[in-house]
């Protein structure tokens, strides 16, 4: 546990810059979102190992920084168990319980996020190689947790949120109205796209638009669900002076 802790620390800020993706992942989730509506005390996850290998697998949560690490901050929702081996194929579960809710907010959903931190072990060929180094692998996850009065995402309140384009700057200001977090996996209009977007419930946000700029006088927008599926939307956009 000490050398899995000691390699942890060493290793995170090299996996986040090396990895681009969790698709280099061997043991990966079914879902992509974990979550707890009011009243849920735990959620389950289940985890797939590839038939490759074995991993060594640890999970813990966080407030939402990518570079953290086990322990570092405390936050109500705790994963068990902390660390376990997966073997090659293996199907597993993992459960996340709620612990404390008097502290989040009463009129929208807080946001935490699930790490999978996995270890693939070194090979026989791997050991041959000098200075071979195995890198770990990390998922990240979102974890909502909904009070009482804030149910399930509708794809109306996707169709809620208020753009406006600011030419000077070839962006576009993105207002949620709703008490949901609200991810957009892609948006786009005559004067550029970007991807890969949250927008905070009851927050407003600026977003560059990756292309020349010109006008911007509607947008198409795909929100992801509570399923991790895609809803598309086209509506009108206001332009800054």
């Amino acid at each position: 546990m000490h050398n899995f802790r000691w390699w942890l620390a060493f290793s995170s800020a090299l996996l986040l810059n090396v990895l681009p993706s969790s698709a280099h992942a061997v043991v990966n989730s079914e879902v992509i979102r974990v979550i707890f509506n009011a009243g849920d005390k735990s959620a389950s996850l289940a985890l797939i190992n590839s038939p490759q290998q074995p991993a060594l697998v640890q999970v813990w949560t966080d407030t939402g920084n990518p570079a953290s690490q086990p322990n570092e901050e405390t936050t109500p929702v705790i994963a068990l168990p902390p660390v376990f081996k997966m073997q090659p194929g293996e199907l597993r579960s993992i459960t996340l319980q709620l612990t404390d809710t008097s502290a989040l907010p009463r009129d929208r959903e807080a946001l935490y996020w699930l790490n999978v931190y996995q270890i693939p072990p070194m090979t026989q060929t791997d050991a041959q190689v000098t200075q071979k180094v195995v890198l770990p692998l990390r998922i990240r996850m979102k974890v909502f947790i909904r009070p009482k009065g804030v149910g399930a995402l509708k794809e109306s309140d996707a169709e809620t949120l208020r753009v406006t384009y600011a030419g000077a700057q070839n962006q576009l200001q993105i207002t949620n109205p709703t008490p949901w977090h609200i991810t957009l996996a892609a948006i786009s209009c005559e004067a550029g796209s970007t991807s890969g977007i949250m927008i905070a419930p009851l927050a407003t946000v600026s977003v560059p638009l990756q292309g020349r700029g010109a006008s911007c006088s509607s947008v198409r927008y795909e929100a992801i669900n509570d399923h991790g599926t895609l809803w598309q939307y086209e509506k009108a956009v206001s332009r800054l002076p």
